[in-house]
């Protein structure tokens, strides 16, 4: 698992480190309305390829081991019921953009000028449905290197279509879209070639009896994953609404330097550790499982909330840095989002009994409870305090989603939540936030390395010294690094 893991998150650190070079060529030459629509059209492409997917790439999480256990005959079935539904999901998900950009966007406050970057887009749907799907075969397969090295290539891809923009073809939003569009097409087309031993000897085809159970399984997981991208994107429509288009681009790009973070640890994490968890389950029983997830927990607070703790102090100097003064407003709900990812990151862990047990409906459940709080204390709240009531109601949201989703895995998988080293570590990451607010001075490249190497180095001698287990866990990882080399 912790290969799989590895090769996720180093993915997954080299796509965001190339981000970040994107990222200031966007902010600084695009207005800052201009990249708060960019944003804004980004997050709902995510929700209506969410709506595309029907939960299919999920399903192909939970149900390719089984057909292959059972034969090639059964793998080539499955393939084929889940060809001909991509097909006709990809081309149902881009009748819905096209009308809800024809009906819905104009209506938006300033939509009318959103419209030609809407059905630019348009393309991005199917093309992502159709991926999405197709990379979950690999998924399943552990495959996580050849993903991992899918990930940096699309990545510098889109780095690249980016520079010749700037430089040559003169920028825009709408050039931004296109370019992203055409080097998705290109992903897409990889991940094809990379799969098509498993397509070979599929022939597309819609079985209900095949079907069925997929979409009983899909189903459910596609409301909860589309209730989470709602939970991160009904926001942005009510900063928009009552805060204007320029608050809007302060906001989403502080929430974007904050999506690194989610993709950095939660992704990679829930990519590698459901796979894993569920073959154990198979075939090594519930102990095992149940030991497994429980050491696995506690070290994943000890490692997120230290990341979180050096994330949060010089996440706003990053910004700063590389999108310029003007996006400062953003800062304030930086810390919140960052929180609420840490917790939200521990459900692939704490929760493994709902995905054991394919009660993906209680995903669902919390995912909507999450989603109607988030609104609320938004349209209640941001007209008042401003951006930052955006992110404390999201983090308030997301705590909310866990504490329910982990109290229905326990019934399954009763995995103890590790009040102790959450508390040490906690209390590690508030001595490494108020050292790192002591040594910066400003917003420059001098101070984000000494705000990242205070608070680095006080959360790792804070927690060891508190942490009598920790503490004889990381000796032993060093001795065992040390004698191996």
């Amino acid at each position: 698992m912790l290969k799989h893991f590895r090769n996720y998150a180093s993915a997954g650190l080299i796509g965001s480190l190339i981000g970040l070079v994107t990222f200031p060529l966007l902010t600084r030459n695009l207005s800052v309305d201009a990249y708060g629509w960019l944003g804004l059209v980004s997050v709902t492409v995510t929700v209506f390829i969410g709506i595309g997917k029907l939960g299919m790439q999920t399903a192909m999480l939970r149900f390719f081991g089984e057909a292959r256990a059972q034969g090639e005959r059964q793998l080539a079935d499955l393939m084929g019921t889940m060809a001909g539904a991509t097909l006709l999901l990809a081309g149902a998900s881009l009748v819905l953009w096209l009308l809800y950009t024809a009906f819905v966007v104009p209506l938006l406050p300033d939509g009318q000028t959103a419209v030609p970057l809407f059905y630019v887009a348009a393309a991005l749907v199917p093309i992502k449905v159709v991926f999405s799907i197709a990379s979950s075969v690999l998924k399943a397969d552990q495959r996580s290197g050849v993903l991992g090295t899918l990930t940096i290539i699309e990545k510098a891809l889109k780095l690249s279509f980016i520079v010749l923009i700037v430089t040559a073809l003169g920028v825009s939003s709408e050039k931004v879209m296109a370019s992203t569009v055409v080097v998705e097409l290109i992903t897409l087309l990889l991940v094809l070639y990379l799969g098509r031993q498993y397509l070979r000897d599929a022939q597309p085809h819609l079985s209900r009896s095949k079907m069925k159970p997929l979409i009983a399984f899909g189903l459910p997981a596609m409301t909860a994953e589309l209730i989470t991208v709602l939970l991160e994107t009904g926001d942005r429509y009510v900063v928009q609404a009552y805060l204007g288009s320029v608050e809007l681009g302060h906001y989403s790009a502080a929430v974007n330097i904050c999506l690194y973070l989610e993709f950095v640890l939660i992704l990679s994490l829930q990519s590698a550790i459901v796979p894993h968890y569920v073959k154990l389950f198979e075939e090594r029983g519930r102990e095992a499982t149940l030991a497994f997830l429980n050491t696995t927990l506690r070290y994943y607070f000890a490692v997120a909330l230290g990341i979180f703790a050096v994330f949060s102090a010089t996440a706003p100097v990053l910004l700063i840095l590389l999108a310029g003064e003007r996006y400062e407003p953003g800062v304030v709900v930086i810390i919140w989002f960052a929180a609420g990812f840490v917790a939200l990151g521990s459900v692939s862990i704490a929760a493994a009994g709902i995905y054991i047990d394919k009660r993906t409906r209680a995903l669902v459940r919390w995912g909507a409870v999450a989603f109607v709080v988030n609104i609320t204390l938004n349209v209640l709240l941001v007209p008042v305090f401003g951006l930052i009531a955006a992110g404390i109601s999201t983090f308030v949201a997301l705590s909310i989603q866990c504490l329910g989703v982990y109290r229905e895995g326990y019934r399954t998988l009763p995995v103890a939540p590790p009040l102790a080293t959450v508390g040490v570590c906690l209390i590690a990451a508030l001595a490494a936030l108020l050292a790192a607010t002591s040594v910066q001075q400003g917003y420059g490249l001098g101070d984000l390395f000494a705000v990242g190497t205070v608070s680095t180095l006080t959360y790792v001698v804070v927690l060891l010294t508190l942490s009598g287990q920790l503490r004889s866990d990381f000796i032993g990882y060093l001795r065992g690094r040390l004698g191996a080399a």
